[in-house]
């Protein structure tokens, strides 16, 4: 157990402040959460500031809001262009880096234009027929910058991308089955379009997307079908169209060296497809998986090792096969990687619930003498078995029966006190092996629950579908040794809106709050509670969750018909002047009851607490 003064430097170790993706983020001496961009930094607690003073007497205007930072999204793709370019010139790699944005990832206008303007040559990637109208709309003016469509294709699809060729685009098809192919041929003529082949990676990746490669993947030519495509395009007149092969092993790949290993799969395909005679195949597009660091415990600039690893795995196959022949371009799909950065939930903390009756109020003779019975066996106890042990023994002593309510009240303060005392006996006892179990994590489990105005179903959906964590961060008493964890649940009336998971960083002593939770563990894992520096100074204060920018505004749910909160922009000059923009007010009642089939219900107020 660590006994030393408690200084910023721990706070942002304990909430991975400043590292990695979240490099963006700040702490200033007195403990404020500073915003940090372009060299510049501002406290959070001044933005939200700003918002509430200009925006608060709005309709539609809720304490809560999206900040939206349109300056990280340019920031990664520089930093993911960087990264490519070093290791190639650092190895003499001779082909081109190129990168299209996937819009599935982040549809939202300001999301895509800030993809946009960060690079002339940036392309993007669409999978439906709306998506091909929206990468229209955004590239009229820039017909030269490439689109690579995927998904379903269907004839009108396929005839929009005919007419976006002939009107001047730069349009790459992919192909995924033989009869996506026939449809294609019949559709298109040879050289209007050029053609990718996307082909199922036939290996297996770690992470919770593995799936979306191998040969149960839904995307992609199986391997008995690659031959045959290859066979009816050349036949068909379009052989010298081909010039990307196309794969996709999944999200948020963190295992790096698992990169490698498909690299070296896809360069084996490139070749082997080069061979059967298609002459201007010179692409190897990777799609995505570059993932971002949510729990702030990944190796330094996962970029550079993502870049390096592609790079250092293509040339090693290619000394093997074919050492004579120019180098393939690279092409990557990278979307979650570009744009989490570029938005963060803003969480007002309407009030602070206790989960136990306060200490101290007196009780009956007999259960004090109980508690304090009890609490002497754990004073007692020597090892992390034994307490977890007297635990389970008290645990197992407490029935339900027919108690009254103010029976289950004292009862309910003798468990909180004891539980406080266990607490303290296993941050006693505690040791670098130790592994928590369903006992001792039930002994650390948090005693306040903070209700945030917002819902975790239209901010961060990814939390309920896939267990996505997500850092929750204060925005003020960062300074102070975290006094206790706490359990942020949201407004809606579901069980499953609350964001309460925390990973809890790897060091070699086990830092505990004032009241003897973890704050860092031996290995890294992720617990339930979030520190909070003051739990009196909570209400009306925010929480900040970052990395939101990928998904989480397109999979929303108005679940009990809580709808969009309120968008903020912020940017700074490069003299250090920040401004920040209302962009949009939280989505009305009326319009989340149109959606439903109310008609007749005009109301313009948004569904969130409003403040007094």
């Amino acid at each position: 157990m660590s006994t030393e003064q408690w200084t910023v430097e721990r706070s942002k170790l304990v909430y991975g402040i400043g590292r990695n993706d979240l490099r963006f983020l700040d702490v200033d001496p007195t403990g404020n959460l500073l915003l940090s961009i372009n060299g510049h930094t501002v406290p959070v607690a001044d933005i939200i500031q700003q918002v509430v003073s200009r925006n608060g007497i709005q309709t539609a205007f809720t304490s809560s809001f999206t900040l939206r930072m349109p300056q990280l999204i340019e920031s990664q793709i520089v930093k993911l262009k960087k990264a490519f370019s070093d290791v190639m010139t650092a190895r003499g790699y001779r082909g081109e880096f190129r990168a299209v944005y996937p819009v599935k990832v982040n549809q939202r206008a300001d999301c895509v234009m800030s993809v946009l303007k960060s690079d002339p040559q940036y392309g993007v990637e669409v999978g439906t027929k709306t998506e091909l109208f929206l990468a229209r709309a955004v590239t009229s003016d820039e017909k030269h910058r490439l689109i690579v469509c995927n998904g379903a294709k269907g004839p009108e699809y396929l005839r929009f991308m005919k007419r976006m060729a002939e009107d001047g685009h730069n349009i790459a098809v992919s192909l995924e089955s033989l009869s996506e192919a026939v449809r294609f041929t019949e559709t298109l003529a040879p050289g209007e379009v050029q053609i990718a082949l996307r082909v199922k990676p036939y290996l297996t990746v770690r992470g919770h997307w593995s799936h979306s490669g191998g040969r149960d993947s839904k995307f992609g030519l199986a391997v008995h079908d690659i031959f045959d495509v290859v066979s009816l395009l050349k036949e068909r007149g379009f052989g010298n169209s081909v010039t990307t092969v196309l794969g996709h092993v999944g999200s948020q790949i963190t295992a790096m060296e698992d990169f490698g290993m498909f690299a070296r799969f896809m360069f084996r395909t490139y070749t082997e497809l080069r061979n059967e005679g298609l002459p201007n195949l010179s692409v190897i597009d990777f799609g995505g998986g570059l993932p971002i660091d949510y729990t702030s415990s990944s190796q330094p600039d996962m970029m550079a090792v993502y870049a390096r690893t592609i790079i250092d795995s293509v040339l090693e196959e290619h000394a093997v096969s074919v050492p004579e022949s120019q180098h393939p371009h690279i092409l990557v799909e990278s979307g979650r990687g570009i744009t989490a950065l570029g938005s963060a939930v803003l969480v007002k903390i309407l009030e602070v619930r206790s989960v136990f009756p306060p200490d101290g109020r007196p009780v009956d003779p007999e259960r004090e003498e109980r508690k304090s019975r009890w609490a002497s066996k754990l004073r007692e106890a020597t090892s992390l078995n034994e307490i977890t042990e007297i635990w389970t023994e008290f645990e197992a002593e407490q029935t339900a029966g027919t108690r009254t309510l103010a029976a289950i009240r004292d009862d309910e303060q003798i468990r909180g006190e004891l539980r406080a005392e266990a607490r303290r006996q296993l941050a006693r006892l505690a040791s670098d092996n130790i592994r928590p179990d369903r006992v001792v994590e039930s002994i650390w489990h948090p005693e306040h629950i903070v209700i945030g105005n917002f819902s975790v179903f239209n901010s961060i959906l990814d939390h309920v579908l896939v267990n996505q964590y997500f850092p929750v961060i204060p925005i003020r008493d960062l300074h102070l040794h975290p006094e206790t964890t706490v359990r942020l649940v949201d407004i809606t009336c579901d069980s499953d809106g609350e964001i309460s998971q925390f990973h809890r960083k790897a060091s070699n002593t086990i830092w505990f709050t004032r009241d003897f939770r973890p704050l860092t563990m031996p290995n890294a894992e992720i617990g339930l509670g979030i520190p909070v520096g003051n739990l009196k100074r909570l209400e009306g204060s925010y929480f900040m969750i970052p990395l939101t920018g990928a998904y989480q505004d397109v999979i929303e749910a108005d679940h009990n018909l809580l709808g969009d909160l309120p968008d903020v922009e912020v940017t700074v000059s490069d003299d250090g002047q920040w401004n920040v923009r209302w962009r949009a007010s939280a989505q009305r009642m009326r319009d989340l009851l149109i959606e439903q089939g109310y008609t007749q219900i005009d109301i313009e107020e948004d569904p969130y607490v409003a403040d007094d």
